[in-house]
């Protein structure tokens, strides 16, 4: 028998220090997506071929928002909340497939509580005046199937790659990230997330509006920049209205250069 779950490895510009609690490691940092407890392994390694394909082409990218203490009454847990935006009610039907296809390899999946994206970062011992919210984007990657070793440990037994929303490029004295989407407005809202994963605190100055053109994305980064910029100090000097967004395997991609 093993502790098994399905879930999505979470990668985040993380902050350096937390209180003091039982923090865990980085590679072990996750959003559960289905719990199936202590349960025989090889059925379900074995029906892995079998795993039904998430609905979403893209990793997801979603930004922290608030700090769970879990559960309420007496917590022994600090989570962040993850705000998803569109990419809640896409993840919440996954489950539900999820949680049927393993019905159908006779698994009985006992929590089938509302979904709440949340990503554990520490357990108990902690103070809870001691903790508080870091505001930073968070990718989903890749999809697990894990075992909980315990003592905050969690060994990969499978893993399903998603495409990444962007990634960070080489490039000889600038910053490049080879960003992509689905829609215009979802490339510029990974540009963002591109840009929040080096500077977090840029985040609070992107505007909301909807964009209709590559010209118009590349506004609405630099008036973040500006304004973060103003307030805060910015590593980034602009974004280059270099390069030209392509169409590829049925996503747009785009090579953002960074002046910085």
């Amino acid at each position: 028998m093993k502790r098994l779950f399905l879930g999505l490895q979470a990668e985040a510009p993380w902050p350096e220090e937390f209180p003091p609690a039982r923090i865990l490691a980085e590679e072990s940092r996750h959003m559960t997506v289905v719990f199936l407890g202590d349960v025989e392994a090889e059925p379900l390694i074995e029906a892995l071929p079998s795993f039904p394909p998430p609905p979403f082409p893209l990793g997801l990218l979603g930004y922290t928002d608030q700090l769970l203490f879990l559960p309420p009454k007496h917590p022994h847990v600090v989570a962040y909340h993850i705000n998803l935006a569109e990419h809640r009610a896409r993840l919440a039907q996954f489950q539900q497939t999820l949680i049927l296809w393993l019905k159908t390899l006779g698994y009985s999946i006992k929590d089938e509580r509302p979904f709440l994206p949340h990503v554990t970062i520490a357990r108990s011992p902690l103070s809870k005046a001691r903790w508080k919210l870091s505001l930073m984007p968070v990718v989903f990657n890749k999809i697990h199937l894990y075992e909980s070793l315990g003592n905050l440990t969690y060994k990969s037994l499978w893993n399903y790659s998603l495409v990444p929303p962007f990634e960070e490029q080489e490039h000889t004295a600038d910053v490049a990230f080879l960003v992509r989407g689905t829609t215009l407005q979802e490339l510029c809202t990974h540009a963002k997330g591109a840009l929040a994963f080096l500077f977090p605190a840029i985040q609070t100055f992107f505007s909301r509006e909807a964009v209709a053109s590559f010209e118009e994305i590349v506004m609405h980064l630099n008036v973040a920049i500006a304004k973060a910029d103003e307030m805060h100090g910015c590593p980034f000097k602009a974004v280059s209205f270099h390069g030209a967004i392509q169409h590829i395997n049925d996503l747009l991609e785009w090579e953002m250069i960074v002046d910085v």
